[in-house]
């Protein structure tokens, strides 16, 4: 039985390249800012539910030069998901497995954690967000817009976000 002292556990789990793609707000390359729209979610969840345990960023290889220096320097850890052979012979992204397979292992063996943020509208997530539930974890979705939120994700979800790329 979960106390309600309890002070809350989070943990952010970002696809970079579906946030980026789905983003209805394209701000000037003056005024984007992929990293101040993350410090603005993170600091207004920190100080609204509880702590931000970590940050994961899983992006593929031709998102690591834009991105992998400005996660660092924020203190969040990346994870650089190769695209594999497929057995037709194509390759096949891994991010979203990849995900999954870590998201499952955190929420199996982080203690305490009491929150599941995952930084995508991609219904592919529905199996990871229904075993965290399933965990007791409330469940927070932050989309790059409306239409990439998945009605079945924003069904599952405790609260649900639209991520603006700006300061």
């Amino acid at each position: 039985m979960r106390r309600k002292d309890r002070p809350c556990r989070i943990i952010f789990l970002c696809d970079v390249e579906n946030l980026v793609l789905s983003m209805d707000e394209k701000p000037s390359p003056q005024d984007f800012s992929l990293i101040g729209g993350f410090n603005r979610e993170i600091r207004a969840i920190a100080r609204e539910i509880g702590e931000i345990v970590d940050v994961f960023m899983f992006l593929p290889p031709h998102y690591v030069y834009a991105y992998v220096e400005h996660f660092h320097d924020a203190g969040f850890f990346t994870i650089v998901c190769p695209k594999v052979k497929g057995k037709n012979g194509e390759e096949a992204d891994t991010v979203d497995s990849t995900l999954m397979r870590f998201g499952e292992s955190a929420i199996n063996n982080i203690q305490g954690l009491t929150h599941l943020c995952l930084v995508s509208g991609d219904r592919d997530f529905t199996p990871l967000i229904r075993k965290a539930i399933r965990k007791g974890l409330k469940i927070i979705i932050i989309a790059g817009s409306k239409r990439s939120l998945s009605l079945g994700l924003l069904k599952l979800a405790d609260k649900a976000i639209i991520f603006s790329p700006t300061e």
